[in-house]
């Protein structure tokens, strides 16, 4: 069994972001994200996608997924959003991918993070 390790130890001060930003030598760029999930997440999804996609002379598929659909129910707007994502990695990366495939993506990443939480 592993040990939980607690830092009890006192804790530093926090640094305002316009502080830290002027140290870097940031500047503004306009960009504001609107959810939780930003442009790394984007990112993230877009290079998983880039690996795991392959084609095999038909529609591209994701490499480790089984042969057989698999019926999910799916809240109508998540529907459109799968398909909203979808389009704009298709417009924005040039990859030819589903909805399904966006779908299947994101719960095996979300589906291993929740189980190495509970395998603790």
């Amino acid at each position: 069994m592993r040990k939980i390790i607690k830092n009890i130890g006192p804790t530093k001060r926090l640094i305002k972001p316009e502080k830290f930003a002027k140290a870097l030598g940031a500047e503004k760029t306009g960009v504001k994200v609107d959810t939780k999930q930003g442009p790394i997440s984007l990112f993230s999804l877009r290079q998983t996608l880039v690996k795991l996609l392959h084609s095999t002379g038909g529609r591209p598929k994701l490499k480790g997924t089984q042969k057989e659909r698999t019926k999910i129910p799916l809240f109508k707007e998540d529907q459109e959003k799968l398909k909203k994502i979808a389009d704009y990695v298709k417009e924005k990366e040039g990859l030819n991918i589903t909805s399904g495939q966006i779908a299947s993506l994101l719960i095996h990443t979300q589906l291993s993070k929740i189980y190495e939480q509970i395998k603790r």
